[in-house]
């Protein structure tokens, strides 16, 4: 038999996880953000999403997951469940996430 030994993903790579249900936030990009509560922006022109921290009347984050089934539709999105690059952008305090490069 040959066994294939699994070995989970390293926390320091900037990785966003986009699946039907949820917007996964890798553990270091997660805690460049300040709060618990964050809005979503989408641009066109570029095809990346934005994430922002917010002070109140945002998008809950719970164990670095922000719901997405909302988020898809409005924007139209219909993306294939995967792992996609990220940047954390501290003058904004915000994550940029490029749907256009898959990790």
């Amino acid at each position: 038999m040959a066994f294939e030994v699994y070995r989970p993903r390293s926390t320091s790579e900037n990785i966003v996880a986009i699946t039907k249900h949820h917007i996964r936030l890798g553990t270091k990009i997660a805690d460049q953000l300040k709060g618990d509560q964050v809005e979503v922006a989408y641009d066109k022109d570029t095809n990346k999403l934005r994430i922002r921290s917010v002070d109140e009347s945002g998008m809950k984050v719970t164990k670095n997951k922000i719901g997405s089934r909302g988020v898809l539709k409005y924007f139209d999105l219909n993306l294939a469940k995967g792992n996609f690059a990220a940047e954390y952008n501290s003058e904004e305090s915000a994550v940029y996430v490029d749907l256009n490069k898959r990790k």
